[in-house]
């Protein structure tokens, strides 16, 4: 079986667009009935440290694809 892999490793303090969009196009996947997986590298990994608004907007999302068909791996 082929699976999507949604790829981020920029720092999402910096550059969020990344993180969000793997996230968003893997739930797009997986409710189409696609294996999705999202992979976190490098500075992306930040989004389950750092306090600020955005990354709490990103760890709610997160948290919904825990409950969604897809893969999270860091």
């Amino acid at each position: 079986m082929m699976r999507l892999i949604f790829f981020a490793s920029a720092d999402p303090a910096t550059d969020p667009k990344p993180v969000w969009s793997a996230y968003h196009f893997a739930n797009v996947a997986s409710q189409a009935g696609l294996d999705a997986e999202v992979r976190l590298a490098g500075d992306a990994v930040r989004v389950a440290m750092d306090e600020t608004e955005l990354s709490e907007d990103l760890r709610a999302k997160i948290k919904r694809g825990a409950a969604a068909p897809f893969l999270v791996s860091l």
